[in-house]
């Protein structure tokens, strides 16, 4: 799987680490485990970490010691859970212009831009990329190592409910769970804990839910007044998206964000026969057959929502 990257990774001594913009818990888990695990061979490796990291993945991570390390000394760049490069955010131009670049990924939409890249779409998370990769290495996967993995396969997997998993999925995480780590924990931390404001959050959204489609479809909306007023970051308020694919007859949902520059973030979720990566490309982004997004400038929420239900229309339709 990894035959033509492992003797660029083995053959560098410094090494920078690069996720995508508000990082996930696959992105966090998949470039920390990377770190530590580099680390123990003799490496020496950085976690670039962009902002607005996911609050309730964030604190499940172990990030190890941090270390002063300059993207300049380093002899390889490498980019984790990427599907493009302008996903890298500040990181996009000295990732670039890097002589010596990774890109590691599952998104099915993904767009090469490294210099050597792996990209299997079929796979859950890039943290079971991760896995598969020590492996290969033949690098012990210790517990601390194994904790980050586990953040990345159980949020990407929606707690193992997706139907991106597989059974080497499953084995992958019965393995970390002998090595120790605590899936109930994390479980807990990930998916059942959440601060008040995030059910005040919830109430907001509810109250702006619409349905199109014939109710195949139903989309959210909120802007950053809606989070200030219920005292919330979007970082913290993550399960939001998962709203409209609960409600009964819905196939489609979408989430639509609106930030202060007038950009409005979209995701969509599928919950079994659309492919939303799609929609979502044919619209500038990209991601996965079940989960993707994509960003809007120029239009107003009614507008993206009338542009949202008339692609869906000509899917159904077909």
């Amino acid at each position: 799987m990894f035959e033509k990257l492992i003797p660029i990774i083995e053959k560098a001594n410094k090494i920078a680490i690069f996720t995508h913009t508000h990082p996930d818990g696959d992105a966090m888990g998949s470039s920390y485990a990377l770190k530590l695990a580099l680390t123990s061979i003799g490496k020496c490796c950085k976690v670039f970490l962009l902002d607005d990291p996911d609050a309730s993945a964030f604190g499940l991570i172990i990030k190890g010691d941090d270390i002063e390390l300059s993207l300049e000394d380093c002899d390889l760049a490498i980019a984790l859970d990427c599907a493009d490069s302008k996903r890298l955010g500040m990181y996009e131009e000295p990732f670039m212009s890097h002589p010596n670049s990774i890109a590691i990924d599952h998104h099915v939409t993904h767009v090469e831009f490294a210099k050597s890249g792996t990209v299997y779409s079929d796979i859950s998370s890039t943290c079971e990329l991760m896995f598969n990769l020590f492996k290969e290495m033949d690098i012990s996967i210790n517990k601390e190592i194994g904790n980050n993995i586990y953040v990345g396969l159980a949020t990407d997997t929606g707690n193992f409910k997706y139907s991106c998993i597989s059974g080497d999925t499953l084995r992958a995480a019965g393995e970390l769970i002998d090595l120790g780590v605590d899936f109930a924990s994390i479980s807990k931390a990930a998916f059942d804990t959440k601060p008040k404001a995030y059910y005040d959050l919830m109430g907001i959204a509810i109250g702006k839910l619409r349905m199109v489609c014939d109710g195949k479809a139903a989309a959210l909306y909120l802007e950053s007044e809606d989070f200030k007023k219920a005292g919330i970051k979007e970082s913290e308020a993550n399960g939001i998206v998962n709203i409209p694919n609960s409600i009964e007859g819905v196939e489609v949902g979408a989430f639509i964000r609106k930030r202060d520059d007038d950009e409005y973030k979209v995701s969509l979720r599928s919950n079994k026969y659309i492919d939303v990566s799609e929609i979502a490309a044919e619209r500038g982004g990209g991601g996965h057959v079940r989960a993707s997004g994509y960003s809007v400038t120029g239009k107003t929420v009614d507008e993206i929502i009338q542009d949202l239900a008339e692609g869906l229309d000509k899917r159904w339709q077909d």
